[in-house]
């Protein structure tokens, strides 16, 4: 059988048990593909699986990462859109409570049909790779959160990887007038560029005071309800991609899908959103990547570059 590079656990557990290993090249079922991968994203959640799932439902060594851009090698016989030699991009996993039947970060990986979109003509697969998860967490976020034209949004940690890319969405896709978030003083002119039009320092200030009844929409990333629901207007939405059972906060956790990804080529493809990396590794420092995401301070998204 023929064997793989790839970043992975055997046990879940912190930053020291992901390791970098020769694993079996999988093969793809009924209504899936082999890809080649060029390039795979990491997210927190990449770090978050130790503990949001149950280790006795995953099936030892796992596969890091959910992001991925890359080739199709081959298809299973029940594929009919893609073809060998298609450039795609997406998220190959079902949504990430689940037991986790496939990684990315890897030199090949297996999707689902259905969980893959075709690449936008000009962008790099680095580029690519940086957007499933964050991008589309933050379409589907704000959905459900009813962000409307005209609103004024507020993102807490408008710097990470869902923050940065939401700022861009709200307004090319939802018709946000204004958008608030949260950063530090060194990424606040970051945020900025991006389309945040107003920045409070968190390490110095409390949005929740300075902004207070100001947005008729908040998305948190960052664990803060508390602080969001005084940001909010009388009667204003509040969801949460960090907080699960708290009274007034909706909860979300992304089912990804190809329409979804198809939203975010259209929008690439306008010159509407930018996909936003901090850095890009090589597979063989796998990792190092993890420990950087790990650190909490990466601007955009952490990258692995498989193939060229």
């Amino acid at each position: 059988m023929p064997s793989m590079r790839a970043l992975h656990q055997k046990k879940y557990g912190d930053v020291s048990t992901f390791e970098m290993g020769d694993l079996p090249v999988p093969t793809p079922g009924t209504s899936e593909v082999l890809l080649r991968v060029h390039a795979a994203g990491l997210n927190p959640i990449d770090l978050k699986r130790s503990y949001l799932c149950n280790p006795d439902d995953e099936t030892f060594p796992v596969v890091t990462g959910y992001d991925v851009a890359g080739v199709v090698e081959s298809v299973g016989s029940g594929v009919t859109d893609f073809a060998p030699g298609d450039r795609v991009f997406g998220d190959p996993q079902e949504p990430s409570g689940a037991a986790k039947s496939t990684g990315t970060v890897a030199e090949f990986c297996v999707g689902k049909q259905h969980l893959l979109a075709r690449m936008p003509e000009g962008t790099s697969f680095v580029e690519a790779a940086a957007l499933p998860v964050a991008a589309c967490t933050a379409v589907q976020a704000l959905e459900i959160a009813g962000l409307k034209e005209g609103d004024k949004l507020f993102i807490s940690g408008g710097a990470g990887g869902v923050g940065i890319h939401a700022i861009q969405i709200a307004k090319a896709l939802f018709g946000a007038s204004e958008v608030a978030t949260t950063a530090s003083a060194v990424k606040t002119d970051f945020v900025k560029m991006y389309g945040a039009d107003k920045v409070v320092d968190y390490k110095t200030e409390d949005a929740g005071k300075v902004l207070a009844g100001w947005a008729d929409v908040a998305l948190d990333t960052t664990s803060e309800s508390e602080m969001e629901k005084r940001v909010l207007k009388e009667g204003g939405s509040l969801v949460s991609i960090a907080e699960f059972g708290t009274p007034g906060v909706r909860a979300m956790m992304l089912e990804p899908g190809r329409k979804l990804l198809e939203q975010l080529a259209k929008l690439l493809k306008e010159g509407k959103l930018k996909a936003v990396v901090d850095s890009v590794y090589e597979l063989e420092e796998g990792v190092k990547a993890v420990q950087h995401v790990a650190g909490g301070r990466a601007k955009g998204k952490v990258v692995v570059k498989v193939h060229e």
